[in-house]
């Protein structure tokens, strides 16, 4: 029964109309291209987790890392349930104690009796690693530390990025999307090959006839988002009207490996 409603908690989230979450999946039947979403947009399956949290941010030396799991020391786990939904999980884990190793596991737990290791990988104190594991038709899987604090910032996917991609794809908010304003706007995107960082970057385009401009509004913003496919972006002050936003991918030397995307305009609304 309580699988049973962790999949309806699932299906509820995945109902299309939120504004500042990936819009929801379409069956890979259906649809064969690249589509993906975080990790942390799916509900922990209660009571097998323990020691998990899902969190709007953590901070890994020096560096605010926007939306993940956190899973505590002592074993800490976290279970989701896929549905036989997804391809892939990759993304990044991050060791944030200064003293102490730790142990990333992920396993198949379709049958909890029976956990079937997929992947593991040993952190040094303050270390991190990107991972890739495959997922195909499994129903439940588990990610957790077999000892230390460690944040995981994933993705599940379906399908395969294309191979022609030349940039990166955007995720949310979607085009000509509302988001209003002096709030906080979760902004997400693909991973792109090979990218570490990202450059954010949103400008105004038309701003409302209501709208009141002095030598303090803004009407620009720019920020790098270190290890991570998403960024949250605070539009107070902004005024009311449309903005485009773009990306730039960058390796771990601060190269850019593509151009920047194609914008995405959004419209700020009070």
């Amino acid at each position: 029964m309580k699988r049973l409603a962790a999949v309806i908690i699932a299906c509820l989230i995945a109902i299309p109309g939120g504004t500042f979450g990936p819009s929801s999946r379409i069956a890979r039947a259906d649809t064969p291209r690249y589509t993906s979403v975080a990790l942390d947009s799916l509900p922990l399956v209660e009571p097998e987790s323990h020691g998990a949290q899902i969190v709007t941010s953590a901070t890994y030396r020096g560096t605010t890392l926007t939306g993940g799991l956190a899973l505590a020391s002592g074993n800490g786990t976290a279970v989701f349930h896929l549905n036989h939904n997804y391809d892939e999980l990759s993304g990044v884990v991050y060791d944030t104690h200064t003293d102490n190793a730790a142990t990333f596991l992920v396993y198949d737990t379709s049958d909890p009796s029976h956990p079937r290791l997929l992947f593991s990988h040993h952190l040094d104190p303050l270390a991190h690693a990107p991972f890739r594991v495959q997922v195909r038709n499994l129903d439940y899987i588990s990610v957790a530390t077999n000892s230390w604090d460690l944040f995981v910032q994933g993705t599940l996917s379906t399908g395969s990025l294309p191979p022609t991609a030349t940039t990166v794809v955007s995720r949310y908010p979607t085009a000509n999307a509302g988001v209003p304003a002096n709030s906080k706007v979760l902004v997400g995107w693909q991973p792109f090959p090979g990218a570490t960082n990202y450059l954010f970057h949103v400008w105004v385009v038309n701003t409302d006839a209501s709208a009141t401009i002095t030598a303090k509004t803004p009407l620009a913003f720019s920020a790098t988002a270190y290890h991570s496919t998403r960024y949250t972006w605070d539009d107070t002050g902004f005024p009311t009207g449309a903005y485009q936003y773009a990306l730039l991918p960058l390796d771990a030397h601060g190269k850019a490996l593509a151009g920047w995307s194609a914008p995405t305009q959004i419209t700020i609304a009070s």
